[in-house]
């Protein structure tokens, strides 16, 4: 099956749309139905999504016959999708999330399922002020009517949006720390990006302070019930169509300018394979593309627009398998006929690399209690020696630049960890010892009462204990891409950390730096675990590399049985109660072989992938560079802290260090508390020298992931204009993240909730 016909139609943070390698080489006249049996509407939207579900709706409301096409199918088909506790989970399921592995080898995600990215988002919403608009219009001529963004803001919020609640001790610690390394409180929750430490607004159901897993998530399809229409419901003229893939836009060329006619669809045959941009580029190996089913039509009437709303990495490759795009890419692609050369196409993509600093409550963990926060408080602010009063977006600069500090509790650490593989190197988190390693871990965390899977336990009962703290740069610098190969898949270079400045390293390292201070403020001392051979961190990385060893030495007694399932913990204990006492004796060796002979068993399958051509490098096991790395990571984990960190109690790092009240942001309280943080157990091991820059940018650079806020790739003022309208091509526009040049600061994806009903506002003006 193509692995291009599973991307369409997803809007969040992304979402996606695209054509298959058998469209791409023409449309013949057995397969394609003529124009005139497609249902004719006065909007297609391609993506029900996070901007495309607003941005439909809206539309619909003037009396129009609107298209809403959809590759994935409804969030009630899936329960991640449906409550915070999903979050996660949801980026495992491929009927919510599609895996793209970047040239960079990083990890990301766009959504798979009516709502997008709303559907397996972390949630959080944070309106962009003035300012950031402001800049836009400034900087690149993206012009934007400030009444009009305002209306569409509160549109979204009131029908998606409420605060997020508090899960003490750990979230008014959480709070405290950041006033101390000097976030100023804000009293109020705060819709919009506010200065200093607010509470944050989130997708999910407040339900005081019980915090369950269970509380609702409002994605982007709460929208289609029309609650604030007049009258109230859903618009007569809008049709939801699920579950299918558009391939490509249609064009009429006849006139002097294109004019967008058609979307060309075919059902979508299932969930999505992984986009894996080294493979087709040509960096791994891969199989081949297989074929798509019959493709269908639906077209506009004239004087009718078709948006796409496939996001910052599949909107430009849509267009490019259209036919639109940089002349060279285009002309590449087998089939596709060049409709207009526009060169920014795919080009100024940027997303931020988000380091995360995950910390363990210094308790256990009873399986009912599970309460789950996600920016409970939101730290943003501008740091530097004398920055100016008057101080906004384009001012970032080495010496002056913004912080920010997120936070979050209860979440489920564990498939964060196996979607993204957060924590290891990115340079290995595409080896076979890693996809083993993520395999065994995500077989055994679903199969828990399994004997196999029993050493595994404290792993899961370490993560279980996991809070975390995420930063990045909030106005990124540099730029990365999308393009297409010759089949028309798509190819995503993020090239982070690439500006020539190296503000965005630096800004990363800054946020960093006032993480460690937050964990090293004081407020967290008998609240967070500390470091030691005992600790989470050291238990988690000799775990890990116990599996790499076994499963690499040699099992010449064992014999290995056609056995495909894990046997049950309960069973094999009953059944060693039973049996003699030498026979119960010996139950621990029979539990080590069976665990032994698992990981060999995972072992042979990675490398029969190698085999089959589809792996990125050969297996090398205890030998690999994944195993050397872990190595490092268990004697860092595994020291005790100094005898100088140890030293360093809340009184000597806290608010009421005497350094501290007098200069909480001199050297002297800085230090205290960067050292005093390596009392405590940190995923990833914080360096000997937390104070040493360059050993803090090697975390950044190494430990981090994407934040999901992809945008620019086919951005206002090069490639549409203010009203969205692709330059050069009628009936044609783009309303996601793609058309951003700039980034919001801090969240993206209220913004783009916004650009969807703003979009929507500004057609319906128009045409009155």
């Amino acid at each position: 099956m193509s692995l291009l016909l599973f991307l369409l139609l997803l809007c969040g943070d992304i979402c996606c749309s695209l054509p298959s390698e058998e469209a791409n080489r023409g449309a013949h006249e057995d397969e394609t139905r003529p124009a005139g049996d497609a249902e004719y509407f006065d909007y297609i939207v391609v993506g029900g999504g996070t901007a495309g579900i607003p941005l439909a709706f809206t539309l619909a409301e003037d009396d129009k016959h609107v298209l809403l096409i959809e590759r994935g199918g409804r969030r009630e088909e899936n329960v991640e999708s449906l409550t915070f506790g999903g979050w996660g989970p949801g980026l495992r399921n491929p009927d919510l999330a599609q895996e793209i592995r970047t040239l960079d080898k990083l990890v990301t995600h766009v959504g798979t399922v009516l709502s997008g990215g709303t559907a397996i988002s972390g949630g959080q919403q944070i309106a962009e002020v003035a300012e950031y608009f402001h800049f836009l219009e400034d900087e690149f001529g993206a012009s934007f009517d400030p009444h009009l963004v305002n209306e569409s803001y509160s549109w979204i919020f009131q029908q998606t949006s409420q605060p997020m609640g508090f899960n003490d001790p750990y979230s008014s610690a959480a709070r405290r720390a950041q006033e101390v390394v000097g976030f100023t409180p804000v009293t109020d929750a705060s819709q919009f990006l506010a200065a200093g430490s607010f509470i944050t607004f989130s997708l999910f159901e407040n339900d005081g302070d019980e915090l369950s897993p269970d509380r609702k998530r409002f994605a982007a399809d709460v929208l289609l019930n029309g609650t604030l229409a007049d009258p109230p419901g859903v618009p007569s003229g809008l049709k939801v169509m699920l579950r299918k893939t558009v391939l490509r836009v249609d064009f009429d060329t006849s006139g002097e300018r294109p004019r967008a006619t058609c979307v060309a669809y075919v059902d979508s045959p299932g969930p999505p394979e992984s986009i894996d941009s080294r493979a087709n580029a040509g960096l791994s190996k891969k199989g081949r593309l297989g074929k798509h089913g019959d493709i269908q039509r639906a077209c506009i009437k004239p004087g009718g627009m078709i948006y796409l709303s496939a996001g910052a990495i599949l909107t430009p490759t849509l267009l490019m398998n259209s036919g639109i795009g940089p002349a060279e890419v285009v002309g590449n692609i087998k089939g596709v006929e060049l409709v207009k050369d526009i060169p920014a196409v795919g080009q100024n993509l940027q997303d931020r690399i988000a380091t995360t600093l995950l910390v363990f409550l210094d308790r256990k963990i009873p399986a009912g209690e599970l309460n789950v926060t996600l920016g409970s408080t939101t730290g943003f602010q501008v740091t530097g020696a004398d920055c100016p009063t008057d101080f906004g977006i384009g001012d970032v600069s080495l010496d002056c630049t913004y912080v920010n500090s997120e936070e979050g509790s209860g979440f489920k650490a564990i498939d964060l960890f196996l979607a993204t593989r957060v924590v290891l190197p990115t340079a290995l988190r595409t080896a076979p010892e890693t996809d083993f390693l993520v395999s065994i871990v995500a077989e055994c965390y679903d199969n828990q009462d399994s004997i196999l899977c029993a050493p595994l336990k404290p792993v899961f009962e370490c993560f279980r204990k996991v809070v975390g703290f995420f930063t990045f740069p909030p106005v990124t610098k540099s730029r990365g891409s999308v393009t297409v190969n010759e089949g028309g898949e798509p190819i995503v270079f993020g090239n982070f950390f690439s500006d020539e400045e190296g503000i965005d390293i630096s800004s990363a390292v800054t946020g960093l730096r006032t993480t460690i201070r937050m964990v090293g403020s004081g407020e967290f001392d008998g609240i967070l675990q500390e470091r030691g051979p005992l600790s989470c961190p050291a238990f988690i990385f000799n775990k890990l590399l116990d599996m790499l060893i076994v499963a690499t030495r040699p099992l010449s007694d064992i014999s290995f049985t056609d056995e495909a399932t894990l046997p049950s913990l309960t069973a094999f204990l009953e059944a060693m109660q039973k049996g003699s006492p030498e026979e119960t004796a010996g139950s621990q060796q029979a539990q080590d072989m069976l665990y032994a002979h698992f990981l060999h068993r995972r072992r042979q399958d990675v490398m029969a992938r190698e085999t089959e051509g589809q792996g990125a490098s050969p297996w090398l096991g205890g030998e690999s560079a994944v195993a050397t790395w872990l190595r490092q990571q268990l004697e860092m984990a595994k020291a005790e802290a100094s005898s100088h960190a140890m030293a360093l109690a809340p009184e000597r790092a806290g608010l009421h260090d005497e350094a501290c009240e007098s200069d909480p942001q001199g050297d002297v309280c800085v230090s205290a508390q960067l050292e005093a943080a390596r009392r405590f157990a940190v995923l990833p091991p914080l360096p000997t020298d937390v104070a040493d820059a360059d050993g803090l940018e090697e975390i950044v650079k190494t430990a981090g992931t994407t934040a999901y806020h992809w945008a620019g790739s086919a951005a206002m003022g090069s490639v549409v204009d203010s009203r969205f309208r692709v330059e050069g091509i009628d009936s044609l526009s783009v309303c996601d993240a793609s058309v951003l040049p700039q980034v919001t600061r801090v969240n993206i994806q209220a913004t783009l909730m916004m650009l969807g009903r703003y979009a929507g506002l500004l057609q319906r003006r128009d045409r009155t």
